[in-house]
Parts: structure tokens; C-alpha cells; sequence
């Protein structure tokens, strides 16, 4: 079924392609801040790094420039390493270039690393330098594509290009009037991302996504979720993994935002009180285990009952469209940096008890639900409908079915709509196991509520 009741929340700008977004963020964002981070995190004193929008779409256009000086262009480009800036650009620079980009976990091991990257038939990566070792002994094994290595780290030998040096040289092609980034078109549907995932069996596939799958799912979200140009989004998540891909990163960008990249795991909270973080994106351990440090504290100071009463004050008021958590619960926040309104979250069940009790701090959480095979969100509350415990309403332009349902409504949810995948790539079988008639086949079991939760 479709939703019956149309549920778009916000209107946004639409977007088919990545090129599309550039153009959006140049004509509305330019002077915003784009991307915040520390040079040297190791420094005493590090030093803060801020990117425009302005800046990072002339970092995309000209490193583009040079991947298509390399001859690049419809050749796959493997990229992997930790949320970073060069990661960011790399991504969008391959895509509105007319090449495939593959992300690769960070934290696989070597020999998984060399297996996905002969799968995927890349003829470049883009890694940091502590890959460097891995990738010298892929480009001289015959038996993969690999010919271009490229160090983010700027680590340049007779082997390895410098990330640096390819973007100093676009910038200097574009001056000269290299127009070969202008003048490409992009297909809109055809494969622009390869992501590998298990699936439902421990052999990995790769994902074949379009922009087009890729971009009418951050429309979706951003039209369900609002997000300002003002807000600031951590990210923390493996960047190559699709929820933080596109929700952090893409999403993020969508709205004008700034993204800034996290410290390490251990540094979360003190980089969301340093950075002032208005959005979080992640996954439920995480923000079980900081709830349960709050009650931790909350409890030592021998405050649970006060705690307790003005929640049910707090909630009493929010009916009568009082809302006072953040006075009321201003010294708790502060631990979130005292910005934090929003927290997206996905990928696992959380405990109702903690989305209430972050919902009566003031945090307001939202979940969503999809997969990397459907870009990947299918369905999320939104800025105004939440019911703690189900993953959310259908967006407008995605058809849920759930099929063969037992007594009480639970069956397999079956998906359409443009955010589903092309298929996985050189593997006819296994895409016909889950794709019919455009219907996707999740493996996942769920019902729709009275209200299409």
C-alpha cells in the first residue's frame, strides 16, 4: 500500500542529481560554513579548519577535472578512510564527473580490502596513508584494474599520486579553460555509487545505487525532517556506510547546514559541547549507553524525583503548547553542548523507555528505517508525528506491501519507489531473489498501525 494520506511536512527543493545540489548550495549557501574540523587532533592547541560551501564546490570541480585528466571518467574509483574532508570532496567530485564511486569500510582487513576492491573493478583508490602498504601490493597484482593510487595524506612516491597535487593541477586546468567538468551530462539513472553489503547471507554484493535513487531519498527525508542552515551535524558514523552517507553528509549538505567531523568515539560529548551540536545522527547503543550516564549522574546528585516531577509538569504544559524543557532541564543539556534539538537515529531497535526519556529532556528523536539496498530510508517519523517504537511513516513517493500477513497483520515488507537500488552489480541471481516488477523484497518483517506507523 501507499500511504493514503499525503505526508510531505516541509517543502524543499527538489534534486535528480548531485550536480543539481552543487548548483543548489551555490546559489543559496556559498558563504556558509560547509565543513568544520581540527587539522591536528593530537595538538595541544589544534588548529580549527572552516570550509564554505563556496570553497568545497571549487575543491569538487577542480579535483573532478583532474580525475578526468587521468581518464577516469565512467571508471570506478574505490575511496576509504575516516570521515574527513578529502573523503567528502572525493565522493562528489567522482559522481559529478561522470565516474562510479565504491566506499569501503575503514575497518575491514587487508585481505578484505583486496578482495572488494578486484570485485568492484576499480582502476583507482583514494585512501589515507595508513592503506598505503595494501594498495602498493594491489596495483602490482595483475589480477585487478587498480593503475591510479591517491594519498589523501599527501605521502607522494613514484606510485602514489598526491591528493594535493591532483587538486592544485585541476585548479590549474580550470584556469587554462579545461571545460571537460562543465560539459559533462549526467545520467541520472544509471550507477553512480556501488556500496557492498552482506544482505541477508555473509557473501558480500555490491549495491548498485543511482543519484537519482541517492537524491529522491534526501528530497524525502528533508521534506519529512527540517533542518536549518544554522544547524550543525556531527559525524561520526563510518562515512562509507549509506545511513551516515546520507543522512549526515548528503542531507546535511541538502539544507545548508554544517557538517563537523568528530574526534574519535571517546570525544562525542566533549565535541558536542565544543562545536555547539544541533543535530546528532546515530545509532541506539550509543545514545542508550550516554542516556544511561545521564541517569547515572542525575541519580548521584539525589535528583531522580525532581527530575521525575518537572517531567510531568513539563508534559502537562507541552499540551497546552507550554514547551520548557530547555529551562527546565538547561544544566542536563549542557552536557549535549545546550544546542542539541534533533537526533535522527536508525539501524537497530532502541528501548521506548529512552526515547521518551530523551523526548522529556527536550531532545527530540526521530527514527527512521531502510536499507542500503533503498538509499536507505523508507520510512521515519517526522518533525511533528512520532509514536515511539514504530520506525516512522512512508514517505510520499515510496509504496510499502506488507505481504503474506499472519493473524496479526506481520508480514515481509516489500518496497517500491525510486530510492530502490538498480540491482547488485554482476549478479543477476541474487537480484532477482529480491527484485520483482520493480518491488523490492526486504527480509525484513513489520506491520502498518491504524495510522500507517
Amino acid at each position: 500500500m501507499k500511504g493514503t494520506k499525503p505526508r510531505k511536512v516541509h517543502e524543499v527543493e527538489e534534486i535528480n542529481n548531485f550536480r543539481e545540489l552543487l548548483e543548489m548550495l551555490e546559489e543559496k549557501y556559498a558563504p556558509n560554513i560547509a565543513y568544520q574540523y581540527k587539522k591536528d587532533i593530537a595538538a595541544k592547541s589544534p588548529e580549527y579548519i572552516k570550509k564554505t560551501y563556496e570553497q568545497y564546490i571549487k575543491d569538487v570541480k577542480a579535483l573532478s577535472t583532474s580525475l578526468l585528466d587521468l581518464g577516469l571518467e565512467n571508471k570506478k574509483i574505490v575511496v576509504i578512510g575516516n570521515n574527513r574532508y578529502e573523503w567528502c570532496t572525493t565522493y562528489m567530485a567522482v559522481t559529478t564527473g561522470n565516474m562510479v564511486i565504491v566506499p569501503l569500510d575503514r575497518a575491514l582487513p587487508d585481505n578484505e580490502i583486496e578482495t572488494l576492491i578486484k570485485k568492484s573493478e576499480a582502476e583507482a583508490v583514494v585512501f589515507e596513508e595508513k592503506y598505503r602498504e595494501v594498495m602498493l601490493k594491489l596495483k602490482n597484482d595483475s589480477e585487478n584494474n587498480v593503475e591510479i593510487l591517491i594519498n589523501m595524506d599527501d605521502q607522494k612516491t613514484e606510485k602514489i599520486k598526491s591528493y594535493q597535487k591532483l587538486l592544485e593541477k585541476g585548479y590549474d586546468l580550470l584556469e587554462k579553460g579545461d571545460t571537460r567538468y562543465e560539459d559533462i551530462e549526467i545520467d541520472n539513472n544509471k550507477m553512480a555509487v556501488m556500496l557492498f553489503t552482506s544482505g541477508t547471507t555473509n557473501l558480500p554484493k555490491a549495491v548498485m545505487l543511482s543519484q537519482y535513487n541517492i537524491c529522491s531519498d534526501v528530497t524525502s527525508v528533508s521534506s519529512f525532517v527540517k533542518i536549518q542552515e544554522t544547524d550543525k551535524l556531527l559525524s561520526f558514523l563510518p562515512i562509507h556506510h549509506t545511513f551516515e552517507c546520507t543522512i549526515t553528509f548528503l542531507y546535511g549538505m541538502h539544507g545548508g547546514a554544517t557538517i563537523v567531523f568528530c574526534d574519535g568515539l571517546k570525544y562525542i560529548q566533549k565535541n558536542l559541547q565544543e562545536y555547539k551540536i544541533s543535530i546528532f545522527v546515530a545509532v541506539p547503543v550509543i545514545l542508550e549507553t550516554m542516556y544511561k550516564k545521564i541517569q547515572k549522574g542525575i541519580e548521584e546528585k539525589g535528583k531522580t524525583k525532581l527530575i521525575n516531577t518537572m517531567s510531568k509538569i513539563s508534559n502537562i504544559l507541552s499540551k497546552c503548547k507550554i514547551d520548557l524543557r530547555k529551562v527546565l532541564f538547561k544544566q542536563v543539556l549542557k552536557q549535549f553542548g545546550g544546542n542539541l534539538r534533533l537526533v535522527l537515529y536508525g539501524a537497530a531497535p532502541m528501548n521506548r523507555e529512552t526515547i521518551i526519556g530523551y523526548n522529556n529532556l527536550g531532545i527530540e528523536l526521530v527514527q527512521g528505517y531502510g536499507l542500503t539496498e533503498t538509499s536507505p530510508v523508507i520510512a521515519t517519523e517526522t518533525d511533528r508525528e512520532k509514536r515511539p517504537g514504530a520506525v516512522g511513516l512512508v514517505f510520499d513517493n515510496v509504496e510499502v506491501k506488507i505481504e503474506n500477513p499472519n493473524q496479526e497483520g506481520i508480514g515481509e515488507i516489500v518496497v517500491k519507489g525510486p530510492n530502490v537500488m538498480l540491482g547488485y552489480y554482476k549478479n543477476e541471481e541474487e537480484t532477482n531473489k529480491v527484485l520483482k516488477d520493480g518491488w523490492f523484497k526486504t527480509g525484513d518483517f513489520g506491520y502498518l498501525d491504524e495510522d500507517e506507523f
